[in-house]
């Protein structure tokens, strides 16, 4: 048990729930509680991990406990689920829930194998990291050549749009670079410490992609993509940017007013 959680009555209560069903071997906190993040909206984000013998049984009954029962009525029960070792396998999770996983914090662990479980689920293997890299960096650079076109066509709005767009490609490469799932947006600025090692200043990045978010500015664009170009030849994929064959190096000679 965590001690960060040992005065929160209603983890507590939780995991006294947890602890007391034989069918339960973990219990997980998710959301913004788990990475330290509360506000006055955040819910009690929580997964009771059971057997897979359970959760059959629950979709064979179509009866299945109440979690949160012992709470008081005014804590929402809403975000409170059921999984299990199966649906819990790298490979049938959906994308766009990986980040909930990589972030979540382990509670309650009956015997251990809800670590083993999600051991595989906070990082990408090298094989998947080197891939989503290559492609990530790939659609990166084909958004910044698509914006630099704009700006020196005189289309701002499309120049801006293009850049903004890009971002997410830069984020999820810059991540994928460290093994790491792309976190939520809205949960980013948490993380962003973990990408230090690539040589970014604290606030550096953020300011970076508020940038290109708001102004898309082509010169500080053609900055930021030496930049990491430079850092991803030293990572061992220059082999993505020689593959556009010139045309990166055309849009990085292009000047514009400011």
């Amino acid at each position: 048990m965590d001690d960060n959680f040992a005065d929160d009555s209603v983890i507590q209560a939780l995991i006294r729930e947890a602890t007391a069903d034989a069918d339960v071997i973990g219990f997980i906190l998710t959301g913004s509680r788990a990475i330290g993040a509360t506000g006055p909206d955040s819910d009690y984000d929580v997964v009771f991990v059971v057997t897979d013998e359970a959760l059959a049984r629950y979709g064979e009954t179509k009866i299945s406990p109440l979690r949160g029962s012992t709470l008081p009525p005014l804590v929402s029960t809403k975000d409170m689920w059921h999984e299990a070792p199966r649906s819990l396998q790298l490979e049938t999770i959906v994308a766009w829930m990986l980040p909930t996983w990589a972030e979540a914090r382990i509670l309650y662990d009956r015997n251990g194998e809800t670590e083993r479980i999600f051991t595989p689920l906070r990082f990408m293997t090298p094989a998947r990291s080197k891939s989503a890299v290559a492609d990530f960096y790939d659609d990166y650079l084909n958004g910044f050549f698509r914006s630099l076109k704009c700006w020196r066509q005189g289309n701002t709005l499309g120049g801006r749009l293009e850049a903004a767009q890009s971002t997410d490609s830069l984020l999820n490469m810059l991540f994928a670079l460290e093994q790491r799932w792309r976190p939520y947006s809205s949960r980013l600025i948490f993380h962003l410490h973990h990408l230090a090692r690539q040589g970014w200043q604290p606030g550096e990045l953020d300011a970076i992609l508020l940038d290109l978010i708001s102004t898309g500015n082509p010169t500080r664009q053609q900055a930021l993509m030496r930049r990491i170009a430079a850092l991803l030849a030293e990572r061992g994929f220059a082999h993505v940017y020689d593959d556009w064959e010139g045309q990166i190096d055309q849009a990085l000679g292009w000047v514009f007013a400011e």
